[in-house]
């Protein structure tokens, strides 16, 4: 099986948000995974993720990453802007999994003499505050990706169409928000041209 690429780390998202240090990687580390593979995924589509991951991945020989040569700087860029929509869209997956478990006698809460839980509306709360600022870093990464779309090859050969509209909108709703269906609007033009 070849190793996991994963575009930030568990020391960064600590580092940069305010979960706690001792956070067990058992968490942070799926969450990265789902922030990175489902959420980021849906921004850059297949094609630009498996480039970066592909530029992330250390030589063996060297340990050199190519993201860091000079000819992959617009790439480097895109990974840097992309850290805090990971580093939040990550405290977003971590919020269920850190206060419910599945145990053998099924989906638990922990509790402790020292700690209060917060329930299931708090949670939805702190998930919604998290998801905004992933949101608002989302919306920045994808103008800077509209701005910059002729330095990514991959945005025009495959997935396109599918990625065209989350390069758009930055909300995370589960309803459509409105603005017109199934028209095509005069300058539209934007990325995948």
């Amino acid at each position: 099986m070849a190793a996991e690429i994963l575009l930030t780390s568990e020391t960064f998202v600590k580092s940069t948000t305010n979960i706690s240090d001792n956070l067990a990687g058992k968490f942070v580390l799926p969450s990265i995974r789902e922030a990175q593979e489902v959420n980021f995924r849906g921004i850059v589509g297949d094609c630009l993720l498996a480039k970066l991951k592909d530029l992330v991945r250390s030589d063996t020989q060297t340990q050199v990453r190519p993201i860091d040569a000079a000819e992959n700087s617009h790439y480097k860029d895109l990974l840097d802007r992309a850290q805090y929509f990971l580093a939040y869209q990550t405290i977003v997956e971590l919020c269920n999994k850190v206060s419910y478990k599945i145990a053998n006698g099924g989906v638990i809460r922990t509790t402790d003499e020292n700690e209060q839980p917060v329930s299931a509306d708090e949670i939805d709360q702190q998930k919604t505050n998290y998801q905004s600022k992933a949101d608002a870093h989302c919306f920045q990464l994808q103008n800077w990706i509209l701005e910059n779309d002729d330095k990514f090859p991959e945005l025009r050969s495959c997935d396109c169409d599918k990625i065209r509209a989350n390069l758009y909108s930055a909300a995370t709703c589960g309803i459509w928000l409105g603005g017109p269906r199934g028209k095509i609007l005069p300058g539209g033009g934007g990325c995948c041209r």
